[in-house]
């Protein structure tokens, strides 16, 4: 069976000081499609199906589940 973007799922977004964070979870035949010598670009993780908005960065792997694929971004600082 082929998976579709329909079934990547995205985990609700949480937060640091300095960053909002998320994860994605890959259905395993997108999983397999995951570089193993490199973080994504978001050219890549794009090609792959995965569906945010601008600004998220693919920055590790998580070895013992390489389908869940974490993302943070910089929390935006309020203007005075």
């Amino acid at each position: 069976m082929t998976s579709s973007v329909d079934d990547i799922k995205y985990s609700t977004k949480y937060e640091d000081d300095t960053y909002v964070y998320r994860h994605v979870i890959l259905p395993d035949d997108l999983a397999k499609k995951l570089p193993v010598t490199h973080l994504m670009t978001e050219t890549e993780w794009r090609n792959i199906g995965i569906q945010m908005s601008t600004g998220w960065i693919h920055y590790m792997r998580h070895g013992p589940e390489p389908h869940i694929v974490p993302f943070r971004r910089l929390k935006k600082r309020a203007r005075n």
